[in-house]
């Protein structure tokens, strides 16, 4: 079988779910690109580093091919069209064709939680911006190039706030419902071409924007006791690791997951069925 090709977004931060998706198929033996807005990746509110620990993006290209992989790396906004079509060329330029996107980009926690008052519509665009357009910008950027070989697998990174509601998440919530609501339409639009399409939602996870986010809320100082309660809360009992996220999504990008499309698969312990 000719060589799959994979096309990831968001993959900067080394402890990232995008990384991890990345790993996990060049281990399964898929050539990857992995982009990203710049090399350390965008950042939230809490994350003052001049620099991302691991070295960014480019440092995970050599780490893949490290560890036998054929990977490359390419930076641009997927909120942005022209960055989006021009993400998914250089993919196939660089590899000759385009059969896995898995949308992980994400825009980073900011102003836009908070009470609705306070929400500046500038942070509900941004959010919604990269986390919904950018996630159909890259779509439509890639099908066509599925479509030609009649084979695809789209991954698009939700989460259980797009199923629940969340106190001040409204528009963090409202952007990962819109990215359930276009993957359960385009699983359909696209089945006929042999496409399949569907949605992760992962529940909390151990990775650097989850920190920072939880010292943003919670301080230094009460930081261990709440991370310690928030796994409590977990049916499982941990906050997952990226890599448990990313072994759904490499199955959901596999040839075994042919007749599973249109899902939106909780990830997250056992989180919602409390």
């Amino acid at each position: 079988m000719t060589q799959r090709v994979a096309l990831v977004t968001g993959c900067s931060k080394k402890e990232g779910l995008g990384a991890a998706i990345a790993r996990q198929l060049v281990r399964a033996g898929t050539a990857v690109a992995v982009t990203d807005i710049n090399v350390e990746g965008a950042r939230g509110a809490t994350e003052k580093d001049p620099a991302p620990a691991g070295g960014g993006i480019a440092a995970l290209v050599e780490e893949l091919r490290g560890m036998g992989g054929e990977a490359e790396f390419f930076l641009g906004d997927v909120s942005v069209e022209a960055d989006a079509n021009r993400l998914v060329d250089q993919a196939v330029k660089r590899f000759g064709r385009l059969d896995i996107l898995v949308n992980n980009a994400a825009a980073p926690h900011g102003k836009e939680f908070n009470d609705i008052l306070d929400v500046p519509l500038d942070a509900y665009d941004r959010v919604m911006g990269v986390n919904a357009r950018g996630c159909f910008a890259m779509m439509k950027a890639a099908v066509p190039h599925m479509r030609r070989n009649r084979w695809g697998r789209i991954v698009n990174i939700s989460s259980i706030a797009g199923k629940a509601g969340i106190a001040k998440q409204a528009v963090y919530a409202g952007s990962k419902a819109a990215i359930i609501g276009m993957s359960r339409c385009l699983a359909i639009d696209l089945g006929p071409d042999g496409i399949t399409v569907n949605a992760v939602c992962p529940g909390s996870m151990q990775t650097s924007r989850v920190f920072s986010d939880a010292l943003r809320r919670w301080g230094a100082e009460r930081l261990q006791e709440e991370m310690k309660k928030k796994a409590q809360a977990i049916p499982v009992g941990n906050v997952a690791l990226p890599d448990e996220v990313a072994a759904v999504v490499l199955f959901l990008c596999s040839e075994s997951a042919s007749h599973v499309t249109s899902q939106a698969i909780s990830v997250d312990g056992g989180r919602l069925t409390i």
